[in-house]
């Protein structure tokens, strides 16, 4: 009677398809308590470094059910195919941020203006306790004009109303919270007068301006939240009246790390070239 031998299953690629299946669902519990404020930022943090610790792991078994299947003949391809690439597909967010961490410098503070940068009206962060410095020391200076030269002041010829017309119409549009602001001017809903009221026949009386008059800057103070984590990031916007234009100066920080890997930058390069694109033909860098 002919016999057959029969095929150990492999541990190592039950695990490693068990162990990547496991981050799922604990990844998204994560996010979900993070959204909801039931963990703060530094224990969601510890909770993905354990997630991540958890894939690595998953990995490691793979490797070891690699060899077991191909010195030993075990079975578990495809389990070990399966965890492999689940791992990997749930690592590469984590992987592109390890290269934003390594290509952009470890700063959460980023300004157009280096030299006098906009100043926060009130105190921002979790605790509303946190004073952003309101100069940069040389080095974060040299950093920022280094690795971000497209933080750039944006010059509109365009009176400051108009363009803070345009900057609140975006903020609202993207979700943007005004927190404060700052000798902004009340933008009225134009409504149709009807026919024979008394303004139209006796028309309109518009204020005498004065082009020479010195104006004050405008300040605009917002708080917005990346998409997936809900982690916040403060804004300021400084509008400053010369000439008859208007100098736009941004400036973005967080507080939930040392490093933003690149997020406040790139909350300041979107806005203003959302702006360029709603003042069209006004824009100009200085």
């Amino acid at each position: 009677m002919a016999g057959f031998y029969e095929r150990r299953k492999s541990k190592a690629a039950i695990w490693c398809l068990r162990l990547a299946v496991i981050a799922v669902p604990f990844f998204i519990l994560t996010i979900f308590m993070h959204r909801s404020a039931s963990i703060t930022t530094p224990q969601a943090f510890w909770l993905i470094a354990f997630g991540i610790s958890i894939l690595l792991a998953s990995l490691v078994f793979g490797l070891r059910a690699s060899i077991d299947l191909w010195e030993k003949g075990y079975q578990g391809g495809r389990a070990t195919v399966n965890g492999i690439v689940l791992s990997v597909l749930l690592l590469i967010p984590f992987g592109i941020q390890l290269s934003n961490a390594l290509q952009y410098p470890q700063l959460s503070d980023v300004t157009t203006d280096v030299l006098s940068p906009p100043v926060y009206l009130s105190p921002v962060g979790a605790d509303k306790v946190d004073e952003p410095k309101t100069e940069f020391d040389d080095l974060s200076a040299r950093q920022i004009v280094s690795f971000y030269p497209e933080l750039v002041s944006r010059r509109y010829n365009a009176p400051q109303e108009r363009v803070a017309s345009s900057a609140l119409a975006i903020l609202q549009q993207w979700d943007w919270k005004v927190t404060t602001s700052k000798n902004l001017p009340v933008i009225e809903v134009e409504t149709e007068k009807p026919e024979g009221s008394e303004e139209e026949l006796a028309g309109a009386v518009e204020p005498e301006t004065n082009p020479n008059e010195v104006l004050e800057d405008m300040i605009i103070q917002t708080e917005a939240k990346s998409f997936l984590m809900k982690l916040p990031s403060y804004q300021v916007i400084r509008l400053s009246s010369s000439d008859n234009t208007t100098l736009v100066d941004m400036r973005s920080a967080s507080f939930w790390g040392k490093h933003d890997f690149g997020t406040n930058a790139k909350n300041i390069s979107q806005f203003l070239d959302a702006l360029d694109l709603s003042l069209a033909g006004l824009a100009g860098e200085i």
